[in-house]
């Protein structure tokens, strides 16, 4: 994430919080075990009495709450300075919360959030720079990939946290008989899909907007090009000959072929699309990292297979993205030093090997990543955690952006455009410059 940012003011940065966050309540956000924070140095605890360090996560999956709960059970009973505090609260509330406690100088020492929540932050000057508190040795054993999306100018501002690097998912069975081999290029996904579209029973391929954008933009420039969708001065390339065959591709699965399933506009991953490929009704699925583990619990007898991100054409190579989520500590922390213990051992071996187990997610360390306990060869898993872990050593960061505080509104913009472009009411090119000028805009850079 080495990009100029332009710079979101503390002010307007807490008027947003205000904006954004006026229902919640504060007090019922913020333990009263917690002391008050406020910028400035270490704060010394009393004489006998445990240094608090809270920590808002967000809630992944039902377990979080439990697991995180003995994870910082497990640090407490190890040294007798630190109490480490938990609180898990739901995505859709977390954003908020956070922005209400900073606003309110009760930040939580450290919290966890997504990689463009740390843009956000960090623009505003409201998470603190890890690289001098964290040991090199440390540091040194994630994936580049993870450290440089966490690293703003030089500077660390985050823990890698859930990297989810993404693959295309396909019904092998029903490839089998149709004589398919694994598609490599846009032209063999849409013969696959084609070939097996068969509604209600089976649709083609399984298509939503925000994710399946970057799936085809990256497609149509390949690994070893520059991947991103912002020119060197800031400006939106979505636009671009590159951006336009993207979005064509995706239009011509939709409005020519027909081998979507209904409604790809309003679509959603999590809801939509994955109970429709674990229900045997989906022949083709981009998706996460996550999802053969959700497969093997849920749907064992599914015949698949896993292949890369497919290309415009043969001559390029494949590339891949995540979405990397984080752990920052808040400016406003009085107890940097202790926080960043907690960090210490939060992200040590043999706590990240004990996650990527849990939950069936790719290594943020490479020493995880390798390790027999993780690669276990009598794992229906393994072949697929090998896969992710080679993909990820060189993913794109999507949240690499030159305007941190309006991520959401400019991905917002590119999905409005697609929603156009599927329902007919505007060809790719019409909608995408539209898009791109009210992108160019509202940064001040048409």
């Amino acid at each position: 994430m080495q990009v100029q940012q332009s710079k979101l003011s503390r002010r307007t940065f807490l008027q947003m919080a205000t904006a954004t966050a006026a229902p919640l309540i504060l007090a019922a956000c913020a333990p009263t075990a917690a002391p008050a924070t406020s910028a400035g140095g270490e704060a010394a605890a009393p004489s006998g009495e445990k240094v608090a360090i809270r920590y808002i996560g967000m809630d992944y999956d039902s377990r979080m709450q439990a697991d995180t709960q003995a994870l910082f059970d497990e640090f407490n009973a190890s040294q007798g300075e630190i109490e480490g505090q938990v609180e898990i609260v739901g995505w859709p509330n977390g954003h908020n919360l956070l922005l209400t406690q900073i606003s309110a100088g009760q930040a939580p020492d450290i919290f966890n959030g997504g990689g463009g929540w740390l843009l956000e932050f960090q623009s505003a000057g409201t998470i603190a720079a890890l690289t001098d508190l964290l040991p090199a040795d440390l540091l040194d054993k994630f994936w580049p990939s993870g450290i440089q999306a966490m690293t703003v100018g030089g500077t660390l501002y985050g823990m890698p946290y859930f990297l989810d690097p993404r693959g295309l998912y396909f019904r092998k069975d029903l490839f089998e008989e149709a004589g398919l081999s694994a598609p490599e290029t846009w032209a063999d996904v849409r013969e696959a899909a084609k070939a097996l579209h068969n509604p209600p029973s089976v649709y083609g391929i399984g298509l939503e907007k925000g994710d399946c954008w970057w799936y085809a933009w990256i497609g149509a420039i390949g690994a070893g090009n520059n991947l991103s969708r912002w020119t060197e001065d800031g400006k939106s390339r979505i636009a671009d000959p590159e951006g336009i065959a993207a979005v064509q591709f995706l239009a011509d699965l939709v409005l020519t072929d027909d081998v979507a399933q209904p409604s790809p506009a309003s679509a959603n991953r999590d809801a939509d699309l994955q109970p429709l490929f674990l229900a045997g009704q989906c022949g083709i699925l981009e998706t996460g990292s996550w999802f053969p583990t959700i497969i093997n619990n849920d749907a064992p007898d599914l015949q698949f297979d896993l292949a890369q991100l497919p290309v415009s054409d043969a001559s390029l190579e494949h590339a891949n993205v995540f979405w990397p989520d984080c752990v920052m500590m808040a400016e406003q922390s009085k107890n940097k030093e202790a926080a960043g213990t907690v960090l210490e051992f939060m992200f040590n071996f043999e706590n990240r090997l004990k996650w990527a187990l849990q939950r069936g997610v790719i290594p943020e360390r490479t020493d995880v990543g390798a390790d027999p306990r993780y690669l276990d060869p009598n794992s229906p898993i393994t072949p697929f955690n090998e896969f992710y872990v080679k993909e990820v050593a060189t993913a794109h960061n999507v949240f690499e952006t030159p305007w941190p505080a309006t991520g959401e509104a400019d991905s917002t913009t590119l999905d409005d455009a697609m929603t156009k472009i599927w329902l007919g009411e505007m060809s790719v090119e019409e909608a995408l410059i539209e898009a791109a000028q009210i992108i160019d805009e509202r940064h001040g850079v048409a």
